[in-house]
């Protein structure tokens, strides 16, 4: 059985400024060209699971025609 998830804590005061000011000023670390290795992998495995979808169907329609006949 899972362990119920704990609420996310409120920061208030010094904390909660510290954190606002934190996540305003907050700078994408990825370069260019990191980014392009990144979307050229996610188009990869988007690829992949487009041919798994097409074999899972067509697995499904075989098994199908075999059950109609």
């Amino acid at each position: 059985m899972a362990r119920p998830i704990r609420e996310t804590p409120i920061l208030f005061g010094e904390d909660g400024r510290r954190f606002e000011e934190k996540m305003r000023n907050a700078k994408c670390t990825v370069t260019p060209e990191q980014y392009a290795v990144m979307y050229s992998h996610y188009k990869s495995v988007l690829a992949s699971l487009e041919r798994g979808e097409a074999a899972r169907k067509a697995r499904m329609a075989q098994k199908a025609g075999v059950l109609a006949k």
